[in-house]
């Protein structure tokens, strides 16, 4: 959601104070039969939303709207999702230094004609739940994660690496890794700023509540990703310090429910740890 929602600012679908009524749920008619409608719901009816109410309480209606469409409500449509997906580099290897990197799969009519080749029409359903990340998009924590770190610093994409340097048996430094950019500018910085006072929100008043009351000012998302059976993988992703950010995190448990519950607590922990051992000037390894 905090991708589509930068796309959104970003290709003028929308401006941070419209309001949009979230009935809890939108229904499409069926072409073919007027008298059948699909229908797409939220998790709760949230009344008058604006882009930042979006983002905090996790409103999918909005993001239904915003991302494929609905009456006069344009929609980016699912092939500026993708570009944007892209950019933010989903569905692709970043290349960090670390053996199993997973592409995930971000979804296009094309991908789904050839994975649902029973089912190849894309259809604005298809485009609503791709905006809400659900419906065939597999993405990894380490995206997600990454996406967050561009969305805090501004839109740099940065390479993820895991070794920092090299020494030698005498402790010399042999090699240092130095920080590498995959991509610049992926959005404007006007557009994130926005889409970070939406994460703020999500901790001050909406669905990562948890995480406010620590030593520094944190930003979320939390998210709730829907699986072929069991419970729901619970997500979180954010980042902190909300003014100068330095750390950004994803965490993920499969099957354990929802993310404002489950995952947010264990986030805590971690930022806990972090900023505890950086006021104590304890070397924080992550």
């Amino acid at each position: 959601k905090p991708l589509i929602a930068a796309a959104a600012l970003e290709e003028g679908i929308i401006n941070p104070q419209k309001r949009i009524y979230d009935e809890g749920f939108i229904e499409i008619p069926n072409p073919y039969d007027p008298e059948h409608v699909s229908v797409f719901k939220d998790w709760k009816k949230h009344g008058w939303i604006d882009f930042y109410d979006a983002i905090a309480v996790s409103a999918n209606v909005y993001f239904y709207m915003v991302g494929g469409g609905f009456e006069d409500q344009k929609g980016l449509g699912i092939r500026t999702i993708k570009n944007y997906a892209e950019k933010f580099g989903l569905g692709s290897r970043l290349g960090i230094d670390f053996p199993g990197e997973r592409p995930g799969v971000f979804p296009d009519p094309e991908i789904k004609a050839v994975l649902e080749p029973r089912n190849p029409q894309w259809r604005v359903g298809d485009t609503y739940n791709v905006s809400i990340g659900q419906g065939g998009v597999l993405v990894t924590p380490l995206q997600i994660a990454s996406m967050t770190a561009a969305i805090a610093n501004g839109g740099t994409l940065m390479k993820p690496h895991l070794l920092h340097e090299i020494r030698g048996a005498d402790g010399a430094i042999l090699k240092k890794i130095d920080p590498q950019k995959i991509r610049e500018h992926v959005v404007g910085e006007e557009a994130l700023n926005h889409v970070k006072l939406g994460m703020r929100r999500a901790v001050t008043f909406g669905t990562a509540g948890r995480l406010a009351g620590l030593p520094v000012a944190v930003a979320a998302k939390t998210g709730t990703a829907q699986v072929g059976s069991g419970k729901p993988h619970a997500w979180v992703t954010g980042f902190a310090p909300y003014e100068n950010p330095e750390i950004a995190f994803a965490v993920m448990v499969e099957h354990a429910g929802e993310g404002t519950t489950e995952v947010v607590p264990i986030a805590r922990d971690v930022l806990e740890w972090y900023f505890a051992k950086k006021a104590s000037s304890t070397p924080a390894v992550l």
